[in-house]
């Protein structure tokens, strides 16, 4: 498994979300807050479970990942609202929203470094 590639699917949400603000259409709120549909979520409650979830790095991970996770349905119900400016407002630098993926991307490095993939 290709961790950087995951983190990178998982930032190709703000394009998404961005997009979907300036379209002015609906997501799916709960395709978003499912936590094993990314390729990310995936691997962690699959393989990454099975092979490395005895070590201590593995937690914060799926810990971050759901976090991460949870911060995306916030704004995804932003903008099946209507509430573009506020969706848009989350998704800037320093938001829950960009902290959260921040610390995912610092989990899954601590993550990839003790399992040495």
């Amino acid at each position: 498994m290709n961790l950087e590639e995951a983190l990178a699917k998982d930032a190709e949400m703000k394009p998404k979300l961005l997009a979907a603000i300036n379209g002015k259409y609906e997501l799916d709120a709960k395709g978003v807050a499912k936590l094993d549909a990314c390729m990310l979520g995936n691997w962690l409650h699959g393989e990454g479970e099975r092979r490395f979830r005895f070590l201590k790095h593995y937690r914060p991970c799926i810990d971050a990942h759901a976090a991460f996770h949870a911060e995306l349905e916030k704004v995804v119900r932003q903008i099946n609202l209507g509430e573009y400016e506020q969706a848009q407002g989350m998704l800037a630098n320093g938001t829950p929203c960009t902290k959260a993926f921040v610390a995912l991307v610092g989990a899954v490095r601590q993550l990839k470094a003790e399992a040495r993939l």
